[in-house]
This record gives structure tokens, sequence and C-alpha cells, in this order.
């Protein structure tokens, strides 16, 4: 039976915001920047570039204004930043992002440590957040963050999130993205989570923010690419993580794009993303930060490359 799959998918990169956030060294904007303008450089959709959070919060992204003031823009990228609240999104505006990522928490618990507020404080927020773009050219995104599990609640009521999914879609937000944060979702949980939310608000263009602590997110990419979810958020060499995670639980970390881009590239779905210019952008952050092999395809796991070895072993 052939699979249902779009022809194509939209990617949206997120190790300026997601990775450099879960680092505890604090990369220069200087560097920040190169990478941001080498990630334009492979044609990726979207660039999460940084996250208007106060400095506090999240130190390693203190420059937030710096960096997309300095960075060069690709007319063919959109460039996006987190903003928590209107007061980002205000800072957000002010750097003339083309989009943002509205931050919501579906669990209670993560929301007052991740915001120091509740979910309906939050989608309060949101409203702000909407309101302020009104009149711009700015897309308002709902990152929908502990949308299957969260670390201090367990496994969340997919009807709570659908609550949040309908709070945000009544405030007026331009695409919803369902956030695996934990990264422990497994393909029948992200089935029937879109399923029912597609089904519900079938006006709404949806996304789904992969992490990968189970192994399962390129499965669960299919999985949601089958339900009708044509939009992805991946990070170069998988970094990346929540900044309030429990202890011990430093290895949340995304979906590295250059294994993503592999999938997509060999079963046929076009990106905007050229593979051999990820990779090559993986291979320079992963040795700028030291981060070693993350990924299957920095281990090379390739067609290409496994082919190569095996014909070199065999000369």
């Amino acid at each position: 039976m052939a699979l249902d799959l779009p022809e194509d998918v939209t990617l949206v990169e997120m190790l300026p915001r997601d990775g450099f956030q879960r680092l505890d060294e604090f990369v220069p904007t200087d560097e920040k920047v190169d990478i941001i303008d080498r990630l334009s450089s492979t044609g990726v959709d979207e660039i999460e570039i940084t996250s208007f959070t106060h400095p506090d919060a999240v130190p390693t992204l203190r420059d937030a204004d710096e960096v997309a003031a300095r960075i060069d823009r690709n007319p063919d990228t959109t460039y996006r930043a987190l903003v928590p609240n209107a007061v980002g999104m205000e800072r957000a505006l002010d750097a003339d992002v083309d989009k943002v990522n509205a931050l919501i928490t579906v669990s209670e618990s993560y929301s007052r440590k991740n915001q120091n507020m509740t979910v309906d404080d939050i989608l309060e927020e949101v409203d702000a957040i909407v309101d302020l773009a009104d009149g711009t050219d700015v897309t308002v995104e709902a990152g929908i963050g502990t949308s299957f599990y969260c670390p201090y609640e367990g496994r969340i009521d997919p009807a709570a999130t659908e609550r949040v999914v309908e709070r945000a879609v009544e405030a007026g937000v331009d695409e919803v993205t369902l956030a695996t944060t934990m990264g422990l979702a497994n393909p029948v949980q992200v089935t029937d989570l879109f399923s029912t939310i597609m089904e519900r608000w079938p006006d709404t263009t949806y996304g789904l923010h992969l992490h990968d602590t189970n192994g399962m997110s390129l499965a669960n990419t299919l999985a949601a690419m089958q339900a009708g979810v044509d939009r992805f958020d991946s990070s170069v060499c998988g970094l990346g993580g929540g900044v309030v995670l429990p202890e011990g639980m430093a290895g949340v970390g995304n979906t590295p794009t250059e294994d993503l881009v592999q999938m997509l590239t060999a079963m046929g779905i076009e990106t905007s993303a050229d593979p051999d210019r990820v990779e090559a952008v993986a291979h320079h952050v992963s040795e700028a930060l030291g981060l070693g092999a993350t990924s299957h395809v920095l281990m090379g796991g390739t067609v290409e490359r496994v082919l190569e070895t095996v014909e070199e072993a065999n000369d």
C-alpha cells in the first residue's frame, strides 16, 4: 500500500535558539552570527535565530538583539524568534523578524518553572502577542510545548493539549506547532493527536517540533506526514533541549537536521535545503562547538559514505 505523503515539506532550523540555549557556555555573538549565516546558505526554509527572553532566564541568549541586527538575511529564508510574552514580542518587532514562535506549555508544572506563569496566564500573553502582530507582516506561530509528555507530570492528557490548541486558534495565531518536548512521543500518539486537532480545526496550519530521546523522532515525522503535517522543526547536530529540565536529562536533544534531510531526500520528498550544504554546516558546528559525531550523517551513515567505504575495502 502506498504511503500518503506530502510532495514537499517546510524545514525549520532550531539550532540558534533551542540548541544554544541548552549549552552551559555562552557562544560568542560573532560565532552565533557566522553559524546562522552558514545555515542561511543551506536553503532551509526557516531559522529560529534566538529567543527574546529576559537575559536572567536564558543567559546564553542574552545577545538576542545584537544577533538579529547583525545576521546577513537571505531573502528566501524566514527568520523567526521565540517570544514568551508581550515584552518579548515588542523586542522581536523592533528586531524586524519575519515570524515569532509564541511559546505555550500545556503542563502547569512546566509553565510555572519555565515562565513563572500558569497556562492561562501564558494564553493571555498569546492574545497580546497576536494583537501586537496585527497590522504588521509578522506571522505568529503557537509553539505548544509538553504536548505529549512533561518531565514533572508525565504523560499529558490529550484533552489538555486540545484545550490549549483551541485557545491558540481562538486567539488568532497563524500556525500551530506541537512539540515533543521530552522526546518520548511515539508514532501512534502523534497520529492520534494530530488527527484529532486537524479534524477539529482544519483551516489551521500545523507543524511538529522534534526531540529524539526515545529514538522515534524520524518515525514520528513519518506518522505526522501521513496525518497531513508538512512543517518540521529540527536542529543541526541534534543540539537542543529545555532550560528547566530536571538533573540528569541533558540528553533530550532535537532531531538532527542532517538526518531529517537525509531521510526526506531518500524518500523523494522535496525540501528547499541542500543535503550537502546541511551536512557541511553540521560538520562545522560539530567541530566548532566540540560536539563530536552526534547524528547518523556525521557518523557516516549515508548511502554514499557507506558504499564508498565498501568500495574502498574491496579495492
